[in-house]
């Protein structure tokens, strides 16, 4: 990390720690309409323009370690094999035969050195290339080279995969630079995953990733499992463009929010065992960086349904073969869901009030800011002359972003 990054986030971090009133300047934010969060239209807008086109999180490296190692991304209705060949390249293909359409692969995970299909077995490599047809000359006009699997742009991220639907979408180093920075010191190259589960959700996407773009919340909702580590009054916010953010919260308890006991990297940087940096990545990626490790969350709309979604939780921590590992990072996964529990519970009769009609529009305030900022993202991906007048938000925050 730059000494500018950190001398930005020090300065900032103690005038919040001084501020007594709402920030001279800073503009008060118009309310959001509620409606974004329960219209089927509005869904329908985000699945054309936002799901289809935006670099989305869809594993780790370290989830593909051999030639031959996949794993599946199945959401948004989608099913996409990602795979590392025997080059070492790790590439993405529609997991769809090109002959019936049959899924190739079935198992969320595993290693296959070839793609067979479990219907009439045609076979394809680890290039997405067709090798092998059974009973080939039935087909009369059948050209191998031209029903190779379909591709799907996957690039890397410091150990992380993306995909993007969007062949004419900006690179991804293109899309994440804005805040890379603010990682510089976390090996995150060597994060592997300890444990990966989904949370169902009664509510909208949205509204759940929201949760986790503020701490306002942090000392009624979770007074005794996360208030006491954190000193929420130093949270401070930086807006990137492209919808991104980052938050910066000093530690009032140690180098770690979680319980130590392991290790982590010497290269770790001094910041990140003094601060809580977080990252919400657009569109639905959202961890707060730790020494000992962290939950690393992507927030997936229902396929059908906007008033439900799924949480999908990565708990990412280091290569190690202990015991001693295994049994922290197995009493760390009900941890993390206690704590998660005491945002669920509110899930629900949250997205109940917005449809309710009982408030049309939402307020955020200066410690909603990155709300906003990643409402107005939203807008500039589907393009506001698409979005019904009354459902826009109205840009306020562009004068407001770290360049």
């Amino acid at each position: 990390m730059t000494d500018q990054t950190l001398t930005l986030i020090h300065e900032t971090m103690d005038a919040q720690l001084g501020r007594k009133g709402y920030p001279d300047a800073f503009p008060a934010l118009p309310e959001v309409p509620a409606s974004r969060y329960f219209d089927p239209a509005f869904a329908e807008l985000e699945r054309d323009y936002l799901w289809s086109k935006t670099w989305l999180l869809a594993g780790l490296a370290t989830d593909l370690p051999a030639a031959g190692s996949y794993l599946l991304f199945e959401k948004l209705d989608r099913s996409v094999i990602l795979s590392r060949g025997k080059d070492g390249e790790i590439r993405a293909f529609h997991n769809v035969c090109r002959h019936r359409a049959s899924a190739l692969l079935l198992e969320p995970k595993g290693k296959a050195m070839r793609f067979v299909c479990p219907y009439h077995a045609w076979g394809y490599d680890l290039e997405g290339k067709l090798k092998s047809v059974p009973d080939q000359h039935d087909f009369a006009c059948l050209d191998k080279s031209e029903r190779g699997l379909i591709p799907v742009r996957c690039e890397m991220w410091r150990g992380m995969i993306f995909i993007n639907f969007d062949d004419a979408a900006q690179p991804l180093a293109e899309f994440m630079a804005p805040a890379a920075p603010e990682t510089d010191g976390y090996p995150l190259e060597k994060l592997v995953v300890k444990d990966h589960f989904f949370v169902p959700m009664e509510t909208n996407w949205k509204t759940a990733y929201h949760n986790f773009l503020e701490i306002y919340h942090v000392a009624i909702v979770h007074a005794k499992s996360l208030a006491p580590y954190l000193d929420s009054q130093s949270f401070v916010v930086a807006l990137y463009e492209g919808g991104h953010s980052r938050f910066a919260t000093r530690k009032r308890k140690g180098n770690s929010i979680f319980k130590t006991g392991i290790g982590f990297p010497e290269e770790m940087g001094e910041l990140f065992k003094e601060c809580t940096i977080a990252r919400p990545t657009f569109p639905n990626t959202f961890f707060a960086l730790d020494p000992i490790g962290f939950t690393l969350q992507c927030f997936w709309p229902h396929p059908t349904d906007p008033d439900k979604s799924i949480m999908e939780i990565r708990l990412v921590g280091w290569e190690s073969d202990t015991d001693e590992d295994r049994a922290y990072w197995a009493a760390m996964r009900p941890n993390v869901e206690s704590i998660l529990a005491e945002d669920l519970q509110l899930f629900a009769s949250i997205q109940r009030g917005l449809k309710s009609g009982q408030m049309p529009k939402v307020m955020m305030g200066y410690q909603e800011r990155a709300l906003y900022w990643f409402e107005e993202e939203i807008d500039r991906r589907i393009g506001v002359e698409n979005i019904p007048e009354q459902q826009r938000v109205v840009p306020a925050l562009g004068d407001y972003v770290t360049r």
